[in-house]
């Protein structure tokens, strides 16, 4: 299948000059131990892995990590903040830079051009491993330039999906791995409903790519699929959302990190190293992350 990129995502694949990233750091307050829901998360081994024509370069090791870049919202940021400490916990060659910015998204360039300033630093970071998440703050126009497209038309559809083209066309470009995270459910009804709407466009860009669509949905929503805070986690029913109803708490943002880290040694076994349980329980998660 072939990807169709227009002249502005060609844009976004080379160094624009004169733009800056400002990025969002996630702060932890308080103190409290957790117990550990990395080790048994997923067994790799049950069914195949769906095949991506993307691959890591084969000489990752300690002594040259993999070079991780998380980009997106707020909870991008949460994502970001705990792959950093799950990376480093469980002894995995993989170096964390968190990009994750709040209240931003695709729609409002006007606000922040994600295509744009991820092109313009992508170059000097030169990732292996892109972690993307949006959606979350994309109900509204999509401001490009001087075009601004309604909400909930075929055409939202169509420019939307080319913002989404311009974050891995500019990855592609640097030979990266991308894992475009499908946003999961949302307490509030027209938010849910919008996020279940944009779902399928970052599984068909991420597809067309050669991008792996990693959607959060299966694994941190209720029986049915709908919103719940609390999921049911190696048989003990666990608190995985803040009282917003939008982001996760530590606990869910680590449940998160851990099942991409999974996912991710399960792929490319260049990544896998020795760890033990002891090592990664004797961790702590502290506190909640302060997000907006």
């Amino acid at each position: 299948m072939r990807l169709t990129i227009s002249r502005r995502i060609l844009r976004h694949a080379v160094p624009l000059a004169g733009l800056a990233l400002s990025a969002a750091c996630a702060t932890f307050t308080g103190g409290a131990a957790a117990q550990d829901m990395g080790l048994t998360l997923a067994d790799p081994a049950q069914a195949p892995l769906p095949q991506v024509a993307q691959s890591l370069r084969a000489d990752v090791s300690r002594a040259a990590p993999a070079r991780m870049l998380v980009i997106g919202d707020s909870l991008a940021e949460g994502f970001g903040a705990f792959l950093q400490q799950q990376t480093a916990a469980r002894g995995l060659p993989i170096e964390v830079q968190n990009w994750g910015r709040n209240s931003s998204g695709l729609a409002r360039t006007d606000f922040y051009d994600w295509p744009e300033n991820f092109a313009a630093r992508a170059p000097d970071a030169s990732p292996d491993i892109v972690v993307a998440h949006f959606g979350a703050n994309d109900m509204q126009s999509v401001i490009e330039d001087d075009r601004r497209t309604a909400l909930s038309s075929d055409a939202w559809d169509a420019v939307y999906t080319e913002q989404i083209e311009g974050i891995l066309a500019t990855a592609a470009a640097q030979g990266a791995v991308v894992y475009l995270l499908g946003p999961a459910t949302d307490s509030h009804t027209n938010l849910n409903n919008h996020l279940a709407r944009v779902n399928p466009l970052f599984q068909a860009a991420a597809e067309a790519s050669g991008a792996i669509y990693f959607p959060l949905r299966p694994f941190t929503s209720g029986p049915n699929g709908e919103f719940s805070r609390d999921v049911v986690v190696n048989g003990e029913s666990v608190r995985l959302r803040t009282g917003d109803g939008s982001h996760f708490n530590a606990r869910g943002y680590r449940l998160v990190a851990d099942r991409i880290l999974d996912d991710m040694v399960a792929r490319y076994r260049v990544l896998d190293a020795p760890f033990t349980a002891s090592a990664v329980a004797s961790v702590d998660v502290v506190g909640t992350l302060s997000l907006q």
